[in-house]
């Protein structure tokens, strides 16, 4: 009997220790998780923030500068320096865009060299399995009942 109560023993410390397994790796998942969580929370925070503070800076170019404070129009000089090259490099890209295009060229046309072929009579000139369209436009359509609505 004894023999059996090792074997039993045994497997109880085996599934404990299993069990425990499972447990240090669940652990480690939702601390990850969280943690990734966290980061994430962070960043966009940050992001929050960064926004805002450009918002300011927007807010006090346009609102509050001050030229007599020598530390903020040396940033205001860069800002209207960078405006500037922007505006010269969009107007040579849309020079460049425009180069490249040429002019339409408008075309002419006549019927000048246009020869006109002798016509058949109608019973003839449509050929065997083709419908003429001409003589179906001339039949009368068949008057939809939705055509006497007052609001059609």
């Amino acid at each position: 009997m004894a023999f059996f109560d090792k074997i039993k023993s045994g497997f109880l410390s085996a599934g404990g220790a299993m069990q425990n397994a499972v447990g240090v790796v669940a652990e480690k998942n939702r601390k990850t998780a969280l943690a990734n969580r966290l980061r994430t929370v962070i960043r966009c925070e940050e992001k929050a923030a960064e926004r805002a503070y450009l918002a300011l800076g927007r807010y006090y170019y346009h609102n509050l500068r001050n030229t007599a404070n020598a530390e903020t129009e040396t940033h205001c000089i860069d800002i209207e320096a960078a405006e500037k090259r922007i505006e010269e490099a969009m107007l040579k890209l849309e020079a460049l865009l425009r180069e490249g295009e040429e002019e339409p060229m408008i075309e002419e046309i006549t019927l000048d060299d246009v020869q006109e072929l002798p016509t058949a009579p109608a019973e003839e000139s449509v050929p065997e399995g083709f419908v003429d369209e001409v003589v179906e436009a001339a039949e009368p359509a068949e008057k939809d009942a939705s055509e006497d609505l007052p609001y059609a």
